[in-house]
């Protein structure tokens, strides 16, 4: 099983001398994190102020120099349990855990995705934290190098914006040089530096050292087209990538039959022209996915899943008034969700349907996103037939709304 890296969701150009490592492996001195939001705090109606955005910076800058320190201690057992650095461990993850709180509270006006990887976070990190001061250290070590995904899957729902800040020294430390390179890769995504993590990708994925099979099954395969395709839109580029990688003597049948798939999808999108209705397009593209794969996994559509994706995720952050398809494109991400999605510990298909949900009481669309969530919610939350009550009583507070047989308030 792969052992991913952690999060920061965000732009660290921020991280200057205050925010590094000391020569002795000391975790930063940094601004005290903002305290973290009550429960009975109402999110903010309005889109974040600037200072609103300057801190949520500050927060994404706190939380890299925790993980700064973290990481790569967390690569090292013996290291990581030495009772010498147990202080300095628990000031990083009191760190990480204030400024993900913040995070979170500074995030919550954000668009669905953003808010909810920003919640996610947040209680990751305080459980982390709790279960250190509890004694399971060996199981922190692997929770602090999951949380990259976290990151991961917020950086990779838009285009690297031209001006992304980027923090070229850290690829650069001693300790993050030392580690595998499937694991500098995946640091490199998760902190922006996307021409080094395209790169590290492309080095992998021809690198006959690692089995064609694994790359697959650890994810490789699916970051590096996220990357491409949604991040960076090099359709063109991972075309030629894929047709080097298809050379490879190693592929089974169906891996080589599923490369072929995905280059002829990547020729599609590179011969289409601009696309002026987004949601009508991601429509398209899933109920042909949908069509040719009705019952199985639908790994062979992944490009098609990923580029609907992208059309609806810039659609939703365009900055226009309220959209008229606001409601469907959240439930096309939904089903675009369970259908791809692969971290089962961080999947955002919850989310986006109950936001379909909310957004057209009433209406088909959010009768047609009741029918999955609940499907989804029932196929991964019961057992033995048995529902938890907590999912029972949501999944009936959701259909009333779906019928319009209550309003639709927000949480």
């Amino acid at each position: 099983m792969r052992a991913p890296f952690l999060t920061v969701l965000a732009a660290l150009s921020l991280l200057c001398a205050s925010c590094a490592l000391s020569d002795r492996g000391e975790p930063p001195v940094v601004a005290k994190p903002s305290a973290p939001p009550t429960p009975s705090a109402p999110a903010p109606a309005l889109a974040p102020s600037a200072p609103d955005e300057h801190q949520t910076r500050e927060r994404m800058g706190e939380i890299f120099a925790a993980m700064r320190f973290l990481l790569p201690l967390s690569l090292d057992e013996r290291a990581f349990e030495d009772p010498t650095r147990k202080k300095r461990i628990r000031d990083a993850l009191a760190l990480l855990e204030g400024s993900a709180a913040s995070l979170a509270e500074h995030g919550a006006s954000r668009e669905v995705p953003f808010s909810h990887l920003a919640r996610s976070l947040a209680i990751d990190a305080r459980n982390i934290r709790g279960r250190y001061e509890e004694g399971h250290v060996r199981e922190v070590r692997y929770l602090v190098q999951t949380l990259t995904e976290t990151c991961v899957a917020c950086h990779s729902r838009l285009p690297a914006a031209s001006d992304a800040p980027r923090s070229e020294a850290f690829l650069e430390d001693a300790e993050v040089r030392e580690l595998p390179i499937e694991q500098r890769a995946k640091l490199a995504y998760a902190t922006r530096q996307f021409d080094d993590a395209v790169a590290l990708y492309e080095t992998i994925l021809l690198d006959r050292s690692f089995r064609a099979k694994d790359l697959e099954l650890q994810g490789q395969l699916d970051d590096y087209l996220q990357l491409a395709i949604r991040v960076r839109g090099e359709p063109a580029r991972a075309q030629a990538t894929l047709k080097r990688f298809s050379t490879r003597k190693d592929l089974s049948p169906i891996l080589r039959g599923r490369v072929q798939h995905w280059i002829a999808a990547l020729e599609r999108l590179v011969e289409r022209g601009p696309v002026t209705s987004p949601v009508e397009v991601a429509r398209a593209e899933i109920e042909q996915a949908r069509a040719g794969h009705p019952q199985e996994d639908e790994r062979d559509e992944l490009v098609a899943y990923l580029d609907a994706s992208s059309l609806l995720h810039r659609y939703l952050v365009d900055g226009r008034a309220p959209h008229e398809d606001q409601a469907e494109a959240y439930y096309l991400l939904g089903v675009i969700e369970t259908r791809i999605g692969r971290i089962y510990w961080l999947t955002q298909a919850e989310a986006y349907l109950e936001t379909a949900i909310r957004l057209a009481p009433g209406e088909p669309i959010a009768k047609d996103a009741y029918a999955l969530l609940e499907d989804f919610l029932v196929g991964n939350s019961g057992v033995a037939g048995h529902v938890p009550r907590d999912i029972r009583e949501k999944l009936d507070s959701l259909r009333k709304i779906s019928e319009g047989e209550v309003p639709a308030a927000r949480n």
